[in-house]
């Protein structure tokens, strides 16, 4: 696959709306990225008392959610997402792991939130940035629905287009199939600089919040806490 542009190629977050998509979806998050939710969740769940309230934005098929259920059971955990179907997998996923009790998943747009003001303690996204079609909007929605003193964190792909090449490389390594690497590069094809994000942080309730690289070099991650009232 070329991707030696570093140009944006925006993805359809519809893309990854259909039963099919949500079951490959669900197999790739499941046998690459797990360590990069237990890290993401680990991070997150050492910033809340026992007990608070939190909220996974574009939860997908709930694995991020799961792990932060995992991490710490006292935490009450809901997860959204657009699609239904990735969240039907959420539900038997987190039931697998005996934490159906522990996490709610509602179908809802990120960008249309259905939670009153300052309901959770800590907002998280991962991998979603890149797919939201208003990303100020949405980050509005996460800031607005963060409790004061609460936390917002989004993770999502760094892109580096003239590594693309190498990158293929790596999947190969890691034994990803051939759609498999496409759907990771076109990932990381539709996701933001630095730069790109912290312009769009400017405009956006969020326009304080820390951006940093992870040390892999692979993700970007927004950090912020709002101000106590």
């Amino acid at each position: 696959m070329k991707c030696i542009s570093v140009k944006r190629v925006p993805l359809n977050e519809k893309a990854f709306t259909s039963p099919s998509a949500a079951q490959f979806y669900d197999e790739h998050a499941r046998r690459f990225m797990g360590s990069v939710y237990r890290r993401f969740a680990r991070k997150a769940a050492g910033l809340v008392p026992a007990g608070a309230r939190v909220l996974d934005v574009g939860t997908g098929t709930g694995r991020l959610a799961i792990e932060l259920a995992g991490t710490r059971p006292d935490l009450h955990v809901t997860g959204v997402d657009i699609s239904e179907d990735m969240l039907g997998i959420a539900r038997q996923n987190a039931a697998r792991g005996g934490l159906h009790d522990n996490i709610e998943f509602r179908q809802a747009p990120a960008a249309a939130l259905p939670f009153p003001d300052g309901y959770f303690a800590l907002v998280t996204s991962n991998a979603s940035l890149h797919l939201w079609a208003n990303p100020v909007k949405v980050l509005d929605e996460m800031a607005r629905v963060t409790a004061p003193g609460g936390y917002c964190l989004v993770r999502d792909n760094l892109r580096l287009g003239v590594f693309c090449p190498f990158l293929s490389l790596v999947g190969r390594a890691m034994r990803m199939s051939k759609a498999q690497r496409r759907l990771w590069l076109e990932a990381i094809r539709a996701s933001y600089t630095p730069a790109e994000v912290k312009a769009i942080l400017r405009k956006s309730a969020l326009k304080d919040a820390r951006v940093s690289i992870a040390p892999d070099l692979l993700y970007l991650d927004v950090a912020w806490q709002k101000h106590r009232q």
